[in-house]
Formats: C-alpha cells, sequence, structure tokens
C-alpha cells in the first residue's frame, strides 16, 4: 500500500469558536478521487484491516509528536473493523507506544452503526471505551427510529455527527432543517453532542448554533490542513481569540 496522505480538519465548538477536536482525514495515494469506493472494497477484500491498522499507527504518533495539547484527534473506524477480535488490544498498545491519553482519542463510526446489535460488536466498543476513547455517528440522518435510539444507547456513543447533505441546504430546506432538529431531539435525550458537518458560511454556522448544534465542522472554519498548521492555529488562537463561529 502507498504511503498515506494524512491531513487533519478542526472540529469547532459552536457557542465559542474555539477548537476542541480535529478529524483525521487519511487517503492512500491509490484510493483516487473516490474514498469511498476504496473503503467499500477494502471492505469486502478484507484489506480494511490492514488500511486501519495503519491509520490508527500514523495518526496517533503524529498527532502526539505534532498535534496540539489538549485537542482531541478523531480517527474513522468501519463497521467492519468491530469484527475484529484484536482490535482493542491493537488499539491499547499503539496508545502505550505513544503515551497518547485513550481521552483524547475518538471513533466515528459510520451510520450502518445505528443497526448494531452483535454483542461482540458492542463489547468491542465498551472494550475500547474502557480505554478511554468516544465514539461519534458519522453522517447521522433520517433513518433513525426508537429501535435505533435503544442502539445508540447500548453503544455509548458521545456525539451525532449530522451529514452535511443535511446542513448545506438547511436554511432553505425544510425536510432537512426537521432532520437537524429531530437528531438533537435524539442527542438531547441520550444526553450527547451534536456536530455539524460541511459548514460553509456564517449563516450556516449560526443557523446551526440556533438549532441546537453543539459542533461544527467546514470550510467555513478551515480546510483539512497538516497537524502543525493546526498546532500553530491553535497558538495563534490563544492570542488572537476564536474563530468565527456564527455566535
Amino acid at each position: 500500500m502507498d504511503a498515506l496522505e494524512i491531513t487533519y480538519q478542526p472540529i469547532l465548538n459552536l457557542a465559542t469558536g474555539m477548537i476542541e477536536k480535529c478529524e483525521a482525514l487519511c487517503r492512500p495515494r491509490e484510493a483516487g478521487a473516490d474514498l469511498a469506493a476504496f473503503v467499500d472494497a477494502a471492505e469486502r477484500d478484507g484489506s480494511i484491516k490492514a488500511f486501519t491498522n495503519r491509520v490508527i499507527d500514523e495518526v496517533i504518533a503524529e498527532w502526539q509528536k505534532n498535534g496540539p495539547p489538549g485537542i482531541d484527534v478523531s480517527i474513522n473506524l468501519s463497521v467492519a473493523n468491530l469484527r475484529e477480535n484484536d482490535l482493542v488490544k491493537r488499539v491499547e498498545k499503539v496508545l502505550k507506544k505513544n503515551r497518547f491519553d485513550g481521552k483524547r482519542l475518538w471513533f466515528e463510526l459510520d451510520d450502518r452503526a445505528q443497526t448494531i446489535n452483535d454483542d461482540a460488536q458492542l463489547k468491542v466498543v465498551a472494550d475500547l471505551a474502557k480505554l478511554g476513547t468516544h465514539f461519534s455517528i458519522d453522517s447521522f440522518g433520517d433513518d433513525f427510529t426508537q429501535a435505533t435510539l435503544y442502539e445508540l444507547q447500548r453503544l455509548a456513543v458521545g456525539e451525532i455527527k449530522v451529514g452535511e447533505r443535511y446542513v448545506r441546504d438547511a436554511a432553505g430546506n425544510m425536510l432537512h432543517r426537521g432532520i437537524i432538529n429531530s437528531t438533537v431531539a435524539v442527542a438531547k435525550h441520550l444526553g450527547i453532542g451534536v456536530s455539524a458537518k460541511g459548514i460553509e458560511n456564517e449563516g450556516i454556522a449560526a443557523l446551526m448554533l440556533r438549532l441546537g448544534c453543539t459542533h461544527g465542522q467546514g470550510y467555513y472554519f478551515a480546510r483539512p490542513m497538516a497537524s502543525t498548521v493546526v498546532a500553530a492555529l491553535v497558538e495563534k488562537m490563544a492570542r488572537t481569540g476564536p474563530l468565527p463561529s456564527g455566535r
């Protein structure tokens, strides 16, 4: 497998305008433009395990070395990875090797995690949580039900991320705004945060905050960047104040 191209996109607290976390965006060069297709193929042929191992190894090592102190980092995890019985031991080994606090690590699961009902997979999530790690459900949308709410409680999710297709046109699309409202209601019921993806202008940032989203990411705040650039940005914000956040 070719070298990974890793960048980090800041995630802001919408109420304060301060960076609290960054999402690691990892792309092997052979993936080309369609990363989703690459991941789907890797899940089918079983190479997703090796790919995820590399991502976890490289992101944690780099973030410990170059990332800003006190800022969490999130790694995308395939639901297929939750079927690996050695995943917890591998994560624990990498955390210890890099002396990285598990409380600063988030795993983002895609929305298929809403329907997980396999006890073995749920145990993997629980055991990872015992290492201090947190979980987000990525691209949460309109398919949740009361059963899904029950599964989210079993997963002990710490955050729901609203998909960017709902965020970008929420100002004029009442259906999408309703989905965001429903997502916020689910999150409040569970006592967890809501992060809005794909925020591209001040108006959308202000609307997401008004609708109850606690965090957000998108080009309005910052594009994906190197870990050293994130560290420099956080240091600058400590001197000059928060980024514009629609407050």
